[in-house]
């Protein structure tokens, strides 16, 4: 036999071992169930049972929940694991303890295990949606917009969604601010409905906006749809302007963001209107600087704060035109600063601006009602008081639709 046949044989022997598959079953981690159960809105249960070839001595839980951001963030937990090549892992994510989440967040989970000889064995990435199924969900979807809700016809969901629409509309036609991202809609058929979907609510809560997960939860009665609109323009009008100027720096001025929210509704309603004049008339407006920051606590000082971003906000736009709300906003998506963000457009900063929008609202024609409030002679009386705490007290007593939205920026 000659070496060179000797030599083929070798070269063959050698392609066959490279190309022969590996009994891997052996060798690897053979996984029989990897699940999770959830318990909106309060707790989501993550379970793995496997099997390695090796004991198991170290197991993690990966978690991460989708939402807007500048940086992949995830959550890992070390999971208690009895040495064994036969594992059964669960882990409880107590909500509670971190916040709650909006209803309809994805969440992608994956494990990692470790054996005895320091193999790492990483499982594939499962997603899930955390919904709230305590309730039969309906869903309408228009552009970028989907509304879900389960109580009330077909108009009643239809008159929403066209609100959604036109404040979408003016929005743009006015400011320049358009969606570029999804944004999820859910209509609960109370406050209290609204509450039982939160962990630790507010007992005034009435809709909440999650900024960062593009989502909008509302608890809107079928005979209050009025105050329903005005809740579904104002929270998306957050989300909007939160996709607008999203930057990894710093955020906009409150008198900015409620203000873009409150011009979405259109006019103000009378309550804000009653603060704010009372304010003008006795020349004590709040400078537009402290506006910057979040409003105070203060009932009566929190409607002036609301009246007057309206008025800023609106000022800018009838003043200087929608291109350069536009390219206001812009700015503060490359990191701008307010002060920055008004001297590269508007040539002033916040000291210019209060100064020219002061003296602009104490020579204005002052604003009529615009409001659809019952102005029985006890609320009429109340207010023309205007003494802080018992003014606010009266309107909750004789205007019950003063339910507070919140904007949460998880």
């Amino acid at each position: 036999m000659s070496k060179r046949f000797l030599g083929l044989i070798a070269t063959g022997i050698l392609l066959l071992a490279a190309i022969a598959p590996v009994p891997a079953a052996a060798e690897e981690l053979n996984i029989s169930s990897m699940n999770y159960a959830a318990s909106f809105p309060n707790s989501l249960s993550f379970t793995l049972k496997a099997t390695a070839p090796v004991e198991i001595v170290d197991a993690r839980l990966h978690y991460q929940v989708q939402r807007q951001g500048f940086a992949e963030v995830f959550n890992e937990v070390i999971v208690k694991v009895a040495p064994a090549t036969d594992v059964s892992l669960s882990y409880s994510l107590n909500l509670r303890r971190v916040g709650g989440l909006p209803p309809g967040v994805v969440i992608d989970y994956w494990w990692t295990l470790y054996d005895a000889g320091g193999r790492e064995y990483v499982t594939e990435v499962n997603k899930l949606t955390f919904n709230d199924e305590r309730y039969q969900w309906r869903a309408l979807s228009e552009g970028l917009v989907t509304l879900y809700w389960y109580n009330g016809s077909d108009s009643f969901a239809g008159q929403l969604m066209a609100t959604a629409q036109q404040a979408l509309d003016k929005l743009e036609n006015d400011t320049g601010a358009r969606l570029s991202e999804p944004v999820n809609i859910y209509i609960y058929d109370s406050a209290q409905s609204l509450q039982g979907s939160m962990v630790f609510p507010q007992e005034w809560t009435g809709g909440v906006a999650f900024t960062n997960f593009n989502t909008i939860a509302i608890g809107i009665e079928t005979s209050s749809l009025t105050w329903g609109k005005r809740a579904i323009v104002h929270e998306l009008a957050h989300v909007v302007t939160n996709q607008v100027t999203a930057n990894p720096y710093n955020s906009i001025p409150t008198w900015l963001n409620e203000g873009l929210s409150m011009y979405a509704e259109g006019p103000l309603d009378a309550l804000y209107v009653v603060f704010y004049n009372s304010a003008r008339d006795q020349q004590s407006l709040i400078s537009v600087r402290s506006l910057t920051s979040p409003f105070s606590a203060d009932p009566a000082l929190a409607y002036l704060s609301y009246a007057e971003s309206y008025h800023v906000v609106k000022y800018l736009i009838d003043t200087y035109g929608q291109d350069k709300m536009s390219r206001f906003l812009d700015q503060f998506a490359e990191g701008a600063s307010a002060d920055g963000a008004l001297e590269a457009v508007y040539g002033f900063d916040l000291e210019g601006l209060d100064a020219e929008w002061q003296e602009y609202a104490y020579n204005a024609v002052p604003d009529r009602f615009q409001s659809a409030v019952i102005w029985t002679p006890w609320l009429v009386l109340l207010i023309v008081l205007v003494s802080g705490a018992s003014v606010i007290i009266a309107v909750w007593l004789f205007y019950p639709r003063m339910v507070r939205v919140e904007r949460v920026d998880q």
